[in-house]
């Protein structure tokens, strides 16, 4: 070999080498900028992946288990991704209130063959626009207009669940909790009649149950994150194929809400057009509002408005189901706490079942209302929320490098000591005005907090109360396990592994 070529030889390494060290040294600092910070002991490439590698409730309770011992804001480490998990409302604050870690974590990334760049997973300038776009959809006035179609599902609810009238060993309220809310988002997100309450065997129905199970396993298994790893199992072919039922579906009611919508627009005034239509009224749905808003394909496309309409649905039906199931379940512990609901519905609405609902008497159930937020505290329908950071983030003493996860636990943030007394004691007394002065704003965020709250928490809570409402009118709840035997699940929403189980006693 001759020199020439040896010389070349030891410039590649050289270059090599060099290209090499300047990423080593920001790993290692990187790495280094955690120390400070307490957490689990790490292993090398695995990280704290092994000690989370047990069943979904273990997960869930090693979660809480180390803000206990570690603090409110502690490190972990899943494979070479590092997560900074929190419940201190300070910190909290500091993340949700910045107007620039809006992004969502890259566990989001897996809802995007389902949702798409939707309202939930979008990040930048399209957050911004689509926000901007749909916020007026929520607005009370439009929100008005659905608690007809709301009341009668709750109605429908009600009539399904006598069946389960004579089951003293009780029933798993949470199926036909997600049936009677595939039937509300339906009517007013999409304006389709699913009916899956009286025909739960619909395959848009099956296939979007599947699709749930399937993201929820995802989002706390870290070797099923990997779309490489994932497109080798069988879940993935279920995935695809409940995906191509659900779009198929949803691109069908669009076209056809399309086609009415613009037949209405011609056939009627603008003064008569929430009037009476072909022998009825027609009732706008949330996916009207976007038609309109799209400006004939101008402003949105028909894919952005599957993808919100998609996103409505999912996020609105395992939200709002899950949520009332818990407050079945608190409720089924506090029989006085029924008791008062009713006291206040006949006060308030003296002739609730035939009395024409309005956002302004449902807001003025005043105890309801505590009791949800309350039941919320206790169980957050979310969770976790999540951040992925791509600027330096200052966070008390410690600075947060781009490249970090935050991952804010809630459930362990509503039960914090240093931000409620007696955190496991259920009292919806918190939430009396006099008693909220002194509470710090980011303590108790069941609908997240800042510029990315969830825009649909009216349309929610309208929702609840007249779902809850409607079912302790006609039914006595009592809930037959403690807390400890429901297996909490920390998924996308708070689930109970063993299922929340209840017994119902018709009300005379």
């Amino acid at each position: 070999m001759d020199g020439t070529t040896l010389i070349l030889i030891y410039m590649v390494v050289a270059l090599v080498g060099f290209a090499l060290i300047g990423p080593m040294v920001r790993r290692r600092k990187f790495i280094a900028s955690f120390s400070a910070i307490a957490g689990p002991p790490s292993l090398p490439l695995f990280g704290n992946a092994l000690q989370l590698n047990g069943s979904a409730s273990d997960f869930f309770r090693l979660l809480l288990k180390w803000h206990s011992k570690f603090g409110d804001t502690y490190q972990l480490w899943i494979g070479l991704r590092p997560f900074i998990a929190m419940a201190d409302a300070d910190h909290i604050q500091q993340v949700l209130n910045s107007k620039t870690h809006i992004d969502k974590n890259l566990e989001y990334n897996l809802l995007l063959p389902f949702i798409g760049t939707g309202l939930v997973t979008s990040s930048g300038s399209k957050w911004q626009m689509r926000r901007k776009l749909l916020t007026p959809a929520f607005h009370s006035s439009i929100l008005e207009e659905f608690l007809p179609l709301i009341e009668t599902k709750c109605k429908t609810l009600v009539k399904v669940l006598r069946k389960e009238l004579d089951n003293v060993t009780g029933f798993d309220i949470k199926p036909y909790a997600k049936l009677a809310a595939l039937d509300i988002i339906g009517i007013t997100a999409m304006g389709y009649e699913i009916n899956s309450q009286e025909n739960s065997q619909l395959e848009y129905v099956k296939a979007l149950d599947e699709l749930t199970a399937i993201m929820q396993k995802r989002f706390i298994t870290p070797w099923l994150k990997p779309n490489f790893l994932f497109n080798l199992t069988s879940l993935s072919k279920r995935q695809n194929a409940c995906i191509d039922v659900i779009h198929t579906f949803t691109k069908k009611v669009l076209k056809e809400r399309k086609d009415n919508y613009k037949l209405f627009n011609n056939q009627m005034s603008d003064a008569n057009k929430n009037e009476i239509h072909h022998g009825k009224k027609y009732n706008k749905a949330l996916l009207d509002l976007l038609l309109e808003a799209s400006k004939d394909g101008k402003v949105l496309s028909d894919n952005d408005i599957q993808e919100e309409v998609d996103t409505f649905m999912f996020a609105g039906v395992d939200t709002s189901s899950v949520t009332f199931s818990w407050i079945m379940y608190v409720l089924g512990q506090h029989p006085h706490v029924q008791d008062r609901i009713l006291e206040e519905l006949d006060e308030k609405i003296p002739n609730f079942g035939t009395a024409k609902l309005s956002s302004t008497i449902l807001n003025s159930l005043d105890y309801l209302e505590r009791t949800i937020k309350e039941v919320i505290r206790l169980y957050p329908t979310v969770p976790f929320i999540g951040r992925q950071i791509y600027e330096p983030l200052s966070i008390g003493d410690h600075t947060i490098l781009p490249g970090t996860s935050i991952f804010i636990n809630v459930f362990a943030l509503h039960r914090n000591e240093k931000h409620f007394e007696n955190p496991k004691k259920f009292d919806p007394d918190r939430f009396l005005k006099e008693n909220k002065n002194d509470q710090h704003p980011y303590s108790y965020i069941p609908f997240s907090a800042g510029s990315r709250n969830c825009i649909g928490k009216k349309f929610a809570l309208l929702i609840l109360k007249i779902a809850v409402a409607t079912v302790i009118k006609s039914y006595r709840v009592k809930s037959l396990d403690p807390e400890e035997k429901l297996g909490l699940v920390g998924e996308i929403v708070l689930n109970a592994l063993n299922g929340i189980n209840v017994t119902l006693e018709k009300r005379t």
